[in-house]
Order: structure tokens, then C-alpha cells, then sequence
């Protein structure tokens, strides 16, 4: 009988390790990114890859990159888009909410003039609006990033803010995170995926340079290390 326990005891050690599957997590985010650019690389850089999970944070560029604004509607229209395809391919979908901006710091690259009909935050405040119809039209899940930064109030020109300012990192950008901030977006992707219960096995994080980050600060390194 001892035996017997002893051999069951060091085929469980041994078997263990094997079953379990780190998460793979991998980063397709691009600078510069609209929904359109990201339509046209989903086959390369998302689905040829079979991911369990895709990420999807994309509206920045398309509402406030001055170099050229995509309406409100074709904006809708490329998100239900590209959800469409990716649950077609067989992954499950969760959309975050881009964040809030500081138009002060964004007026220093781009004209304030061109904002004139809509300030933007409104235009953000529109595409968190779209968000969460389709968000609510197709039950797919949502993290509402946006909203999250204004309750806690960490989207401001503070020291405490978690897009960078000069208070916190001497730069006048007033639209991409600190590390901070890409902490914080791992931390609530994670609790997310735990809770609606999504096979991570391969995660695909999908969007512009909030998604991208630089090589040692971005969301879905610090996803991974949450997802170990």
C-alpha cells in the first residue's frame, strides 16, 4: 500500500508542471494606428496567430490624430467590423475604452483649430459612447478604461496622473500613459479575463502605441507578468 501511495505521490509531482500552461501574450500594437490600419493588418498580425483571446483598444487616432479624423459612423462600422472577423476566427473579444486626453498638451502637435466642432475629449467621450452600445449589442465584455481614469481622476495634468504630463515625466503629451498607467491597464485587462473566465492560452493585445508602449513599458508585458 506504501508503494502503491508512494508511486501515485511522484507521478502527481511529476505531472503537475505539465499542466500547466503559461499564457502567451502578444503585443500588435502599432504608433499611429487607426481602426481602418488595424482592418488591414488583422489577418497578419492576429488571426494567422489563432489567438484564444483578443485585446481590442483602438479610437485614439481615428478621433483626435488631426492628420485625418475618421467620422464617428465609419468608426462604428470598422470596430463591429473587426470584431466580426475575430470571432468568426474563433477568439473571444474584450474592448477597453481609450482614455480621456489633456487637450492642452495635445495642442502642442496639433492645431486647435481643427478641433473647432468638437473638443476632444467629447470626441473621446463619443467613442466610449460606441463602445459600450456595441459593447451591449453583441454581449461582448469591456473594460471601461475611460470612465475609470475620470472617477479616480488620474487623467489630468497632476503629478498623480497617469497620462504623461510635465508634472509626472516632463513631457508634454497629455495622451499616452506612464508606466504607471500601463500598470494599472494590466492590472484591470487581468482581473477582466479572470472574471469572465477566458481561456488565456494565447493572448493577442490588439490597437495603437497605447497598446504598443516602447520595448520595455507596455500593457501586455505587464499582462503577462499578471496572467503567470
Amino acid at each position: 500500500m506504501f508503494k502503491s501511495l508512494l508511486i501515485c505521490l511522484t507521478m502527481y509531482m511529476f505531472a503537475s508542471p505539465l499542466n500547466v500552461v503559461a499564457a502567451e501574450v502578444i503585443n500588435a500594437g502599432v504608433g499611429g494606428n487607426r481602426s481602418s490600419q488595424l482592418l488591414k493588418r488583422l489577418n497578419r498580425d492576429v488571426l494567422a496567430h489563432h489567438p484564444s483571446v483578443v485585446i481590442l483598444m483602438v479610437g485614439t487616432n481615428d478621433r483626435l490624430n488631426s492628420g485625418g479624423f475618421i467620422t464617428a459612423e465609419n468608426y462604428r462600422k470598422n470596430v463591429i467590423t473587426l470584431l466580426d472577423k475575430i470571432q468568426a476566427g474563433g477568439a473571444k473579444v474584450v474592448l477597453i475604452t481609450p482614455p480621456p486626453c489633456i487637450p492642452e498638451l495635445l495642442f502642442n502637435r496639433h492645431d486647435p483649430q481643427k478641433y473647432a466642432d468638437q473638443s476632444p475629449n467629447e470626441r473621446m467621450q463619443e467613442v466610449r459612447t460606441i463602445l459600450l452600445e456595441i459593447s451591449n449589442q453583441k454581449e461582448i465584455p469591456l473594460i471601461d478604461f475611460h470612465q475609470h481614469l475620470i472617477q479616480h481622476k488620474i487623467a489630468d495634468q497632476q503629478k498623480t496622473s497617469v497620462l504623461r504630463n510635465i508634472a509626472n515625466s516632463g513631457i508634454k503629451d497629455g495622451v499616452h500613459l506612464t508606466p504607471e498607467g500601463y500598470q494599472l491597464l494590466a492590472k484591470l485587462v487581468a482581473k477582466k479575463l479572470t472574471t469572465e473566465k477566458i481561456d488565456v492560452t494565447k493572448v493577442i493585445c490588439f490597437g495603437d502605441s497605447l497598446t504598443q508602449g516602447s520595448t520595455k513599458v507596455n500593457y501586455p508585458a505587464y499582462l503577462k507578468e499578471q496572467l503567470k
